[in-house]
């Protein structure tokens, strides 16, 4: 684009989604375009195709170069025919009216256009029926209409937190450390029965996992399958859901489990012998 209000443009505009890249310059040389398109491919990688006018900053052996080392197919239009490059001389139009539009409200032309370029990218194209940023971004921008519409995430957010709060306010926090004894769950057996098993724990797995020694065996257990035992006991407990851990009062109490094979619960008794 040439000379317009005292300043140089160059405008980048992808073929496929419609993407438009306006770079107000001071000049035109070779160097300085060059120099701005590394910009854009620091950005967004190298293009497969170029297609210019012939402008001697396109036609220049510098130019050539460029294209070559970075496997860009450069093609320019006929000379003194821009209509063969329809879909550029189309952006040069659009943005020279947009930024009249703008110096005619008032304000900065870098600021004019920079309003411009965000409104552009995030309006549905006629051609593509999605908007330039949804197509070369793969995801729409965030513009002041998302304020309008309710946030379907912060909303989730909010109802997450609000289960949080109320979860811990009901929920003691465990310390645990190592070579602490405790009594972990035990699921060798009936899986309709709380089982708990002595044991030892070796080390932590994150932040709520441990690896706990149980006989010649590690077991993998989480934080809530775990208690902490306040005596030595070497046989398991057996509770049912309505039954909590019996805790013996002396180590060298007689301990010994109950049941009956028609009843379902179990009930722990403790020897007094």
């Amino acid at each position: 684009m040439g000379k317009f209000m005292g300043s140089y443009f160059l405008i980048v505009v992808d073929a496929h989604s419609k993407w438009l890249e306006v770079f107000m310059m001071n000049d035109i040389s070779t160097t300085s375009t060059i120099k701005i398109l590394t910009s854009l491919f620091a950005r967004y990688g190298l293009c497969e195709e170029i297609v210019s006018d012939n402008g001697t900053q396109f036609t220049s052996e510098e130019f050539v170069r460029f294209c070559v080392r970075n496997g860009i197919k450069h093609i320019r239009t006929t000379p003194a025919h821009p209509q063969s490059n329809g879909q550029a001389e189309r952006y040069v139009k659009t943005v020279k009216t947009a930024l009249r539009k703008g110096l005619y409200r008032g304000g900065n032309l870098s600021d004019i256009l920079l309003k411009f370029l965000f409104c552009y990218r995030t309006t549905p194209h006629s051609t593509t029926n999605a908007s330039p940023a949804e197509l070369f971004l793969k995801r729409q921008l965030r513009t002041v209409l998302d304020l309008l519409r309710p946030n379907a995430t912060g909303a989730s957010h909010v109802t997450r937190t609000r289960y949080q709060v109320n979860f811990d306010r009901h929920t003691k926090e465990r310390q645990f450390h190592q070579n602490d004894k405790v009594i972990v769950r035990d699921f060798r057996h009936n899986p309709n029965k709380i089982e708990w098993t002595p044991g030892v724990l070796i080390s932590r797995q994150g932040s709520r996992i441990w690896n706990v020694q149980v006989e010649n065996n590690v077991w993998r257990r989480h934080e809530n399958q775990i208690k902490i035992r306040h005596w030595s006991f070497d046989q398991p407990v057996i509770l049912t859901n309505q039954t909590e851990t019996s805790t013996p009062t002396s180590d060298n109490q007689n301990h010994s489990l109950s049941s009956s094979p028609q009843k379902e619960s179990q009930v722990i008794r403790q020897s007094s012998r």
